[in-house]
């Protein structure tokens, strides 16, 4: 079946560490500078995209990642949870003040 005639799509979650990765390049691969930070840092956000094939498994994978206990990772369910993980973390705890309460 193509996505094209899908009738029960599955979207893919998201695994985002919490801290910028460090990336070493290979020996060799830059000139060396007086610093050499540029070279340890990540010059991207880094995620993993995860996709079980079907919500089912989607939601097994959401599960295992939850109860292994690997910290340091938020998990995004939705391109608008990753859009807020990205914007300032997850909104646990935060409440919206509401219009009226002025």
């Amino acid at each position: 079946a193509t996505t094209k005639h899908r009738t029960n799509p599955c979207n893919p979650f998201y695994i985002v560490p919490k801290r910028r990765y460090v990336y070493l390049p290979p020996a060799n691969f830059r000139e060396k500078k007086d610093s050499d930070t540029h070279k340890k840092s990540s010059p991207f956000i880094s995620m993993w995209f995860c996709w079980g094939g079907n919500q089912k498994r989607n939601e097994e994978l959401m599960n295992a990642f939850q109860k292994s206990g690997v910290g340091g990772c938020d998990l995004a369910r939705s391109k608008s949870a990753l859009r807020d993980l990205r914007r300032g973390g997850s909104s646990k705890g935060k409440k919206k003040k509401s219009k009226s309460s002025k």
